[in-house]
């Protein structure tokens, strides 16, 4: 029973340290495909024309 408990808390861990941190992801994540898409758009703009 033992094995079973020990991945079981690890993954309720995991779960809580990345609900803590997905704000933060999301934002960064964000922020960091920005220059990413208007650069894809520029280009799909730039083919089109």
């Amino acid at each position: 029973m033992s094995l079973n408990v020990i991945p079981a808390d690890v993954i309720g861990y995991i779960g809580d340290v990345f609900s803590a941190l997905w704000p933060i992801l999301a934002i960064g994540l964000g922020i960091a495909a920005v220059p990413k898409l208007i650069g894809a758009a520029k280009t799909v703009f730039a083919r089109g024309r």
